[in-house]
């Protein structure tokens, strides 16, 4: 594969050419073809440049997975605005936090996610935010209960004169431009806001695209939202990259999908390992034809290799294809190929995409051999920009060399497979969502009565991992479940909460004072075990 010079909107127009009526999208019973995004998302630039969203202008996305997400992206990357893709579960507090980080001066927000209501949410952030965000622009469904048509515009802005200049606002965004602001969480309680470039995820779907063997007659169903690379590079930009049709759900939810699968013959399902295993274990997926289903990516956190093969027993038609990669590299490092064997893709990330390079490191920096475990270092067109407005932190992950540092454990072995073997950093995984525990460690530190806590992620059937929080009463006080998780829904999206509470006199610790997490997790295992009950916040 050659490396193209290209930006999101430039690879929009090409596959108009080549593909203008061909059905692009499909949700809720709704059409749109090539055509209708390219046309509908100029009449969306035309919308926001009057409002004063010009290029470098960052500007909020905070919506479910639908058309209308869609055509405001696609508009902004004609414009050469800055997306900043907000994450639907974020609570009040989190989503101010980040729009302030970020620098948004406006946000397009949605109905809602689950019991979240964004209406309700925007009242509080608009005071909070005024002088910041200049403005809030509804993007859900309108009264008639339908996603954006050319009927959303008025006749003015369908006008040809109103959309004469977006080919000029095209040509001055270069490849090299950040294309987007994504959140990844690490050690901090704050996210940090990866800027990549129209470049680097431009040509890490085209990569995806190839290994992958994805074209126009496919059917890609896009169930992992959009916020995140994998369902903005891996799903939506490599829908462009081939011309294949894509269906979206607004959010993942099992019965939703397995309907999906049936009703519009899908290809194509990408998903993280929490969610096939969700469809494997749900009794009612074998009520489904699920026989359309050819391959997939499954990806955004580790699978194990019977995992693997029990979705490939449930799912036969379905060759999964195991990737490894970060929000830092736009996403994809390493991914096993259409023509791998099954035991290469359950047993290994697959092999390393081209014109990236791959090192293993030992903690002295010294390059390790095959089979040899260090961290693993990337370098390559698809590492991000940097984190935004954070040169430090940016500074200790890429070193002068470009070499990017994951913090991921893992080695190569002697044919050039990938293999992921763990995480230097205390980091929680659950469901693909990368949670910091100091993020939730800091606001149960608030809560009074509790000495002492510390958060940890235990192995869980579906999820991978569940939260736990350990926690140190005070002398003489009695912690209320009930009230703590109060206290931490007010503070954290519903991911972030724990799925059970352990209470303990003491951690233990090493000789310098340090707490051994190893240990720790087997004490807190051991007494979820004898008494779930009492420690499980479900009651």
């Amino acid at each position: 594969m050659r490396l193209i010079k290209k930006t999101i909107a430039e690879c929009l127009r090409s596959r108009v050419r080549e593909s203008a009526d061909r059905v692009a999208l499909e949700a809720d019973g709704q059409s749109y073809t090539w055509r209708d995004l390219d046309t509908l998302s100029d009449y969306m630039v035309g919308r926001m440049h009057s409002c004063g969203i010009q290029k470098g202008t960052h500007v909020g996305i905070w919506s479910t997975n639908s058309p209308n997400w869609v055509i405001v992206f696609l508009a902004l990357s004609k414009l050469g605005a800055v997306p900043v893709l907000l994450n639907t579960c974020y609570s009040t507090e989190e989503l101010a936090k980040v729009l302030r980080y970020a620098e948004a001066e406006f946000v397009y927000y949605g109905e809602g996610y689950k019991k979240l209501v964004y209406e309700d949410m925007v009242a509080h952030l608009s005071t909070q935010l005024e002088g910041i965000v200049k403005r809030w622009i509804y993007i859900g469904r309108d009264t008639s209960r339908k996603w954006m048509t050319e009927k959303s515009f008025v006749f003015a802005e369908r006008m040809k004169k109103a959309t004469k200049e977006i080919g000029g606002y095209i040509r001055k965004v270069s490849p090299e431009d950040t294309a987007a602001i994504l959140f990844t969480s690490g050690t901090t309680a704050m996210p940090k806001g990866v800027m990549l470039s129209h470049y680097s995820m431009v040509n890490n779907a085209l990569e995806i695209c190839g290994h992958m063997g994805w074209t126009a007659e496919d059917k890609m169903l896009i169930a992992v939202p959009m916020f995140h690379c994998f369902g903005l590079t891996a799903s939506l930009l490599a829908g462009i990259q081939t011309g294949c049709s894509m269906h979206t759900i607004e959010y993942y939810k099992t019965m939703t999908v397995l309907q999906a699968i049936q009703k519009h013959r899908c290809t194509v399902l990408n998903g993280v390992p929490s969610m096939f295993l969700a469809l494997i274990r749900n009794p009612k997926h074998k009520d489904f034809d699920l026989g359309s289903l050819r391959n997939g990516i499954i990806a955004g956190s580790p699978v194990t290799e019977e995992d693997y093969y029990r979705i490939r027993e449930e799912i036969p038609g379905l060759k999964l294809h195991i990737s490894y990669g970060q929000t830092e590299t736009s996403p994809c490092i390493s991914i096993s190929d259409v023509e791998d064997s099954d035991q290469d893709c359950a047993c290994s990330a697959g092999k390393v995409i081209r014109h990236c390079e791959v090192r293993i490191l030992d903690s002295g920096g010294r390059q390790l051999s095959a089979g040899e475990d260090g961290e693993i270092c990337v370098r390559g067109y698809q590492v991000m920009q940097g984190y935004y407005k954070l040169p430090q932190e940016t500074g200790k992950v890429i070193d002068a060399d470009g070499w990017l540092h994951t913090g991921d454990l893992g080695h190569l072995d002697s044919r050039g497979f990938l293999h992921v073997t763990g995480r230097m950093k205390e980091m929680i995984i659950r469901g693909g969502e990368n949670i910091s525990p100091r993020e939730i460690e800091a606001v149960i530190s608030k809560y009074p009565g509790i000495r002492e806590n510390k958060v940890i992620g235990l192995p869980a059937e579906v999820l991978q991992e569940m939260i736990v929080a350990c926690i140190i009463p005070e002398e003489g006080m009695t912690i209320s479940t009930t009230g703590l998780m109060s206290h931490l829904e007010n503070h954290l999206a519903y991911y972030k909460l724990p799925a059970h509470i352990v209470r303990m006199e003491s951690f233990p610790v090493n000789a310098s004072g340090k707490v051994m997490l190893g240990e720790l997790k087997r004490q807190a295992a051991e007494i979820i075990r004898t008494n779930p009950e009492i420690t499980s916040t479900k009651k």
